[in-house]
């Protein structure tokens, strides 16, 4: 393996001395040969793409696009795709062609990506979605006759590169903004990741020689473009891309690609945590016990010796690693909310370092917890500032300034912010800094005042908290209480809902004993969380509180509230669960009639090839499951009441 330091200050040195433009970052990345660029999985197969070859596809899809597109050289147009090779080549091909580059989010709601085409006067979008078929805009589809005739085409000659590129805030937040970054902004951002190497080893860790970034967090959100691809990209690292994002396919690609750094929001490494658990639960109570230990001993040691520590942590927990990540990963990094205790307890205790880092569509991401010490990792900070920023708190508020952050801000009003490199930038994020490390407790809106008059961060009471056995929870102020709602399906079983409710009781006698004000809790059915978010908005789930769209269930009432089926439906249903326990060797009681068969329970293919070979033995017919979709329990009882 290279001196990747050495190699770090050379690209540090392009930069430096370069004129702050997308061309020339594009030049400085792609000037990397050989080096491969990304993987893929195409029918079990891996391939590969070197950075010469992204050089060359994105030159031609540059000059590809200059045909196609009749808009006005330096206007905006919309890139409206997932993550992918073709993503990057048209992200590039845009920029080289002249036109700045509105990276529209595909999980935000559809009316939202409307507004920012119409504030950023959008008329051409990159997609292979018909979303927008009513507007007016061409469509680019990723088809391969698409990429046949982009493959055709001569390099672009006349490069007339942009300079600018639009990111928009994420759904969690009613009052959306885009955020206009130059290049300029830009390449300060890359220029930190060279200080981040130098203070911690871990991030330039390898493995069998190859350090191999998962491409999970969207390349069109602030997280994503920076932490994963410019840090990384700059010094010729490889991205590995996902097929689709199921349980399953994720775990699998991490392991079959022997990915090294994964960077994700919360309610990833909540899942893994829920995994670890479900390993830990299926132990004896001795050897329970014996883990609990072990964690301590585990973390004891992480102190001293960080890598040690890990190591011995790896082997002491091997099953466990191999059910969730495998035994490749070196770093990993959470971001883009509060993240709970446990969850940087359990993930860390088992070996895989796991740090906290901070940042926002309008800053950048601008600092990472660092420190090697496990007990640093778990306090959750943010770290310190990176070099391109700085931070300081008032009245509980974190400001930010610097030469990274955005240059400009459009509310969803269409109002411009020009924004100063020179003044303070407010987060609105609660914030204090001890001994120079800083820690975020929440948001300014969603602060509870007490009747005593000490205030509370919703935020900073959730992370005491882990409920793994309920699909969202939230802790929300409601008229003048706080409370704790969490989403449940409405089959669950009397079973589930005993582990749930002994899962709440605990955590509300935790936080009540440690002082904090939960009055009260409810549970819903209704979806707490928009589609494809990252995270339970507060104000949006208020608002259909308020409007009636999520309805409110009393705690008490929990065990009582159970949905009933007919006592065919019923025989039917347990037999199936069964046959669907004995292939997961999983607890029948765990398995409730709506639970999907792969993405809930994690099961892989040939997890349903054994599950449709069992059933068509215990009832002798056959499962047409191109005819109906067949995944739960539901269904399955439902399809063989049917037709049998």
């Amino acid at each position: 393996m290279e001196n990747l330091i050495k190699y770090v200050n050379i690209k540090n040195k392009q930069l430096l001395g370069c004129d702050f433009t997308f061309e020339y970052l594009f030049n400085t990345i792609h000037d990397q040969d050989d080096r491969i660029f990304g993987e893929y999985l195409d029918n079990y197969k891996i391939n590969s793409v070197s950075y010469r070859e992204m050089r060359q596809y994105s030159l031609k899809m540059a000059s590809f696009l200059k045909q196609k597109i009749n808009d006005a050289s330096d206007s905006y147009v919309g890139l409206y795709l997932d993550n992918s090779i073709t993503w990057v080549s048209c992200f590039w091909g845009l920029l080289l062609a002249g036109y700045k580059v509105a990276l529209l989010n595909t999980k935000l709601p559809l009316e939202v990506n409307k507004n920012v085409i119409k504030s950023l006067s959008i008329k051409t979008i990159i997609t292979n979605s018909d979303k927008f078929s009513e507007l007016d805009v061409i469509n680019f589809p990723c088809t391969n006759a698409f990429l046949e005739e982009v493959s055709r085409m001569d390099e672009i000659d006349n490069i007339k590169c942009a300079n600018e590129l639009a990111i928009t805030t994420t759904a969690t937040s009613l009052n959306y903004k885009i955020c206009i970054y130059t290049a300029k902004d830009i390449t300060y951002q890359v220029l930190n990741a060279k200080k981040i190497i130098k203070a911690n080893n871990m991030v330039k860790a390898h493995y069998e020689g190859r350090l191999k970034v998962l491409a999970f967090l969207p390349f069109y959100h602030i997280f994503g473009l920076i932490a994963a691809y410019f840090w990384f990209s700059i010094f010729g690292r490889t991205f590995v891309f996902l097929k689709d994002y199921t349980p399953d396919t994720i775990l699998n690609t991490i392991k079959r690609h022997n990915v090294t750094h994964i960077f994700a929001v919360p309610l990833f490494w909540n899942t893994i945590t829920k995994e670890i658990k479900k390993g830990l639960s299926e132990l004896d109570e001795a050897k329970q016990k014996k883990a609990s230990v072990w964690f301590k001993r585990s973390l004891a040691i992480q102190n001293i010796f960080p890598k040690l520590g890990m190591a011995f942590a790896r082997k002491i927990y091997k099953e466990i690693i191999d059910k969730t990540l495998g035994n490749s990963i070196k770093f990993l990094i959470t971001g883009g909310g509060a993240i709970a205790e446990d969850t940087m307890y359990l993930i860390n205790a088992i070996g895989y370092p796991l740090f906290n880092g901070y940042g926002a569509s309008e800053i950048g991401i601008t600092s990472v917890e660092l420190r090697k010490k496990a007990k640093c990792r778990l306090t959750a900070s943010v770290g310190k500032p990176f070099a391109s920023v700085a931070y300081k708190v008032e009245d509980d508020i974190l400001y930010v300034k610097g030469m990274s952050t955005c240059s400009k801000i459009i509310d969803k009003d269409g109002n411009v912010t020009i924004i100063n490199k020179d003044e303070w930038f407010k987060t609105n994020d609660v914030a204090r800094c001890k001994k120079g490390h800083y820690y975020i407790d929440g948001r300014v809106d969603d602060v509870y005042v007490a009747s005593s008059g000490e205030k509370f961060n919703p935020d900073a009471i959730e992370k005491k908290c882990l409920l793994t056995n309920v699909s969202n929870y939230c802790i929300i102020k409601m008229d003048k209480y706080l409370a704790l709602i969490f989403q449940i399906g409405k089959d669950s079983s009397v079973v589930m809902r005993s582990k749930i409710k002994e899962e709440v009781d605990a955590s509300i006698k935790k936080l009540r004993y440690e002082g904090y004000p939960l009055h009260k809790v409810f549970y819903t059915y209704d979806a707490m969380m928009n589609t494809n978010a990252i995270k339970v908005s507060r104000k949006q789930l208020s608002s259909k509180i308020e409007n009636g769209s999520i309805a409110l269930m009393p705690y008490a009432s929990i065990l009582e509230d159970v949905e009933e089926i007919s006592d065919l439906e019923n025989a039917i249903a347990l037999e199936v669960k069964k046959v669907f326990s004995e292939v997961l060797g999983i607890k029948e009681e765990l398995i409730s009639l709506n639970q999907h068969f792969m993405y809930d329970l994690g099961a892989s293919s040939l997890d349903y090839l054994s599950l449709l070979v069992k059933l068509k033995e215990i009832y002798d017919m056959e499962f047409n499951v191109e005819e109906a979709p067949l995944f739960t329990v539901k269904d399955f009882s439902e399809y063989i009441i049917k037709n049998k």
